[in-house]
């Protein structure tokens, strides 16, 4: 049978793939950069000249002027942020720092830096070279920071302390609705949207992370980091869609298709590209940020649905106003993208995790609720089809399994009946006839529980119905369960177990039904009864 490929196998797909290549990219992208200086020693200062080369270079002059640390044996330190950019440093014309771009698979760039380098405190000039590898930064404005590099980093950390500790959360709550999900609701397989609220919780918690100024300077290697970001960006704007499918938009499968296809087809084409070295992924983040965009339209058209058929008034509520704050995160930063404006980010951050976690919250509440009615479900089904003594199916469930099915020839019925039931019960009490029913019953489903369902179908009667068999495998479990007989009543003290067999074939021609064939198997269960009763048959034999 052919398996059917689904979106959702699609996007798990697309989620290793990319897990495969962040992992594969960590150990394989290298940089070409030069780096002075042993200790990293916030002013702004104002580049003595500014002038645009004939080649696109943009090349800064600053006159040291301000203040040095020599006495303390401290250098001072020049810091600034570059966008996709390579980088030449010189300090009294002798190069002091450079960052050129890197030839990879993962990316053919420098990332975005913030560029932190000491200079010797004797220092009269410093000259900053800087070109634009993609014609969408040769405009690009830079604002030259100088200090001590020790402050400078204590002083970036501070700053990015809240954003840092919102990114963290997001991805510890979104950890913690994907182990929910996992452990409670995978097998029922309700609350989907809580795994995809949980994911999409730790891909943007990640993306937000590696944004901050402090991880870009604390982790080095910018070209890997540029291809981490663009690829967590990707499967943000995915797993939004499917998570607004799963909880928003029930209907219009058509639509959601299309946006699904739209965002993998773009996705896939992205890294094609890359691959290929035609384009990088800044040069083609446009398709992610349409898909972003359409994803907030398919949200709102959920929202406009339900408010239009009067449904589901507080999801309504809760997911408006998480749309707004999701809309302003997103345009937020499409502003700051295309206006080349850093940390912005954390503007919508905050907002965002309120959602999250508000609507975590309730969609765990929902998923115990049905959970919780599922299991009450199973608990009547089994009710209604298990006896619930000897924990065998009950007469109802022979009943309805034989209607369902067409039986074929290879069938066969097998019939049980204890012996002595009622000698049992008059004798040594109900709760010894019961042990009597229990043990026996665990006996015949450990011969013959592979093979079949084992039925209780009166108070001492037993059958199984065995497809694909044959006579002769019958026959040797037959024996086996005889065997087991014997060695329970060497060690049982009161009961003494006598089970009587009997089977019959399925014969389309002689049997109507299958209750034909059991009525045949019935009267050599009764044969055999007789026998053992009257010594002719010896357990074990």
């Amino acid at each position: 049978m052919r398996r059917k490929i689904t979106l959702q196998k699609l996007y798990i797909l697309f989620l290793c793939i990319h897990a495969v290549l962040l992992m594969v990219g960590g150990f394989t992208v290298r940089e070409d950069k030069f780096y002075f200086g042993e200790e990293i020693s916030y002013t702004e200062v104002e580049p003595g000249s500014h002038e645009v080369l004939e080649d696109g270079i943009q090349r800064y002059v600053l006159a040291c002027e301000f203040n040095h640390a020599s006495d303390k044996g401290i250098c001072d330190t020049l810091l600034f942020y570059t966008n996709h950019q390579e980088v030449h440093v010189y300090a009294d014309n002798e190069l002091i720092y450079e960052r050129n771009r890197a030839d990879s698979v993962f990316g053919h760039t420098t990332g975005a830096v913030w560029n932190m380098m000491e200079f010797p405190a004797d220092t009269k000039e410093i000259v900053v070279s800087i070109k634009a590898i993609y014609h969408s930064g040769e405009q690009n404005h830079h604002i030259f920071y100088v200090g001590n590099g020790i402050n400078m980093i204590r002083q970036m950390v501070h700053d990015s302390a809240f954003a840092m500790g919102v990114s963290l959360l997001l991805v510890i709550i979104g950890s913690c609705m994907v182990i929910y999900w996992l452990f409670l609701c995978r097998k029922t397989r309700v609350a989907l949207e809580l795994l995809y609220i949980g994911i999409l919780a730790v891909l943007i918690g990640i993306w937000a992370f590696t944004e901050e100024r402090t991880i870009m300077i604390l982790f080095d290697n910018r070209v890997y980091a540029s291809y981490v970001t663009y690829t967590l960006l990707m499967l943000i704007g995915i797993t939004f869609l499917f998570f607004v499918k799963q909880y928003i938009v029930k209907e219009g499968r058509c639509f959601h298709k299309f946006l699904a296809l739209f965002g993998f087809g773009g996705m896939s084409l992205m890294v094609l590209l890359q691959c290929l070295n035609l384009a990088d992924f800044k040069e083609t983040v446009w398709i992610v940020h349409i898909v972003l965009v359409c994803d907030l339209l398919y949200f709102l058209l959920g929202i406009l649905s339900k408010v239009r058929n009067r449904r589901h008034k507080k999801h309504v509520g809760l997911n408006t106003a998480g749309l707004a704050v999701l809309a302003a995160a997103v345009g937020v930063e499409l502003y700051a993208y295309y206006a080349q404006v850093v940390n912005m980010q954390i503007f919508g951050m905050f907002g965002l995790l309120a959602y999250i976690i508000i609507l975590g919250l309730e969609v765990a509440a929902d998923a115990s609720e049905k959970i919780a009615e599922m299991r009450k479900a199973e608990i009547y089904k089994e009710l209604a089809e298990k006896d619930m003594l000897t924990k065998c199916y009950n007469r109802n469930a022979y009943n309805e399994d034989i209607q369902k099915k067409n039986f074929g020839s290879n069938v066969f019925v097998v019939m049980f009946d204890l012996n002595e039931l009622k000698k049992c019960n008059d004798t040594l009490g109900h709760m010894e006839g019961d042990r009597y029913l229990i043990d026996s019953a665990n006996l015949i489903k450990k011969i013959f529980d592979d093979y079949g369902k084992v039925y209780r179908i009166g108070g001492d009667e037993f059958c199984i119905i065995m497809e694909n068999s044959s006579e002769e495998e019958i026959c040797v479990l037959i024996k086996k369960l005889m065997k087991e007989e014997a060695a329970y009543n060497e060690q049982s003290k009161n009961v003494h177990m006598q089970i009587a067999t009997g089977y019959a074939q399925f014969d389309a021609g002689m049997d109507m039904e299958l209750d034909k064939t059991r009525s045949r198997a019935d009267e050599r269960m009764y044969e055999n009864k007789r026998q053992l009763k009257a010594g002719k048959v010896i357990n074990g034999g």
